[in-house]
């Protein structure tokens, strides 16, 4: 009886170790639309440098235009990053935040193209983000500096294959801002994260490995695939 506890025991931490090492490869995606113009967006802000900091988590930050008129133009929006939000607003899942907001709003965070959340309601992001990790690997990316270039190597997993996005979003990991004007104004504040610039590398049917050049990315960045260009994240991966 001993010897079989023993056993049960051992496949148990097994399972356990391994388990974590097959996700090693596959952090979940987690997406912030914030903007500096915003005065409640500063705890969703701080909460995403927390997550960046997690090894099973890759964490975005876009900052969204539609703020600016309030007294302070963000510097870093882009109309392409309230594009972006504008676009999973039609068809993620929002019965995590009861259905309360329709649109688009600050802050937002989207958990692996799928969930919309409050960006600064850790709980829920946090259970999220679990939940997703737990979830079989469809696919894994691979990523490897060579020469100024960065090398992405996409490695097929569980799952039927399917068509994807493959994206890159160039990032600045940590900068801070100070606010002069509109509901922030007078304050400083950390970003982390920061995409500077988003867009399609490439496409990968997931029938089999794959191996990209993206010439010239020899920055800090990120790498995810995408069913469509607003649908739920296969995987993503982040450069050292």
């Amino acid at each position: 009886m001993r010897r079989s506890l023993l056993l049960v025991a051992i496949a148990a931490f097994a399972v356990s170790v391994y388990g974590q090492a097959g996700r090693a490869g596959s952090p979940v995606l987690v997406e912030l639309f914030t903007s500096q113009g915003c005065s409640s967006c500063p705890p969703a802000d701080k909460l995403l440098g927390e997550l960046a900091e997690r090894p099973d988590v890759v964490a975005l930050a876009y900052h969204v235009d539609y703020w600016d008129y309030l007294g302070w133009k963000d510097t870093f929006a882009q109309p392409a990053f309230s594009e972006r939000q504008r676009s999973y607003s039609s068809r993620v899942d929002r019965q995590y935040i009861k259905r309360r907001l329709r649109g688009s709003f600050t802050p937002e965070i989207v958990v692996q193209g799928s969930d919309s959340l409050i960006g600064s309601a850790a709980p829920i992001v946090t259970r999220r983000i679990e939940a997703h990790a737990a979830a079989p690997n469809l696919a894994e990316i691979v990523l490897r500096a060579e020469g100024g270039d960065l090398v992405v190597t996409l490695i097929r997993g569980s799952g039927a294959a399917m068509d994807t996005s493959v994206m890159l979003a160039r990032i600045r990991p940590r900068i801070d801002v100070t606010i002069e004007k509109g509901e922030n104004a007078g304050r400083t504040i950390t970003y982390h994260n920061v995409v500077t610039d988003l867009s399609l590398a490439g496409r990968w049917n997931g029938k089999s490995d794959k191996t990209l050049i993206m010439a010239g990315v020899d920055g800090p960045a990120v790498v995810f695939l995408q069913s469509g260009t607003a649908g739920p994240v296969i995987a993503a991966a982040q450069t050292d």
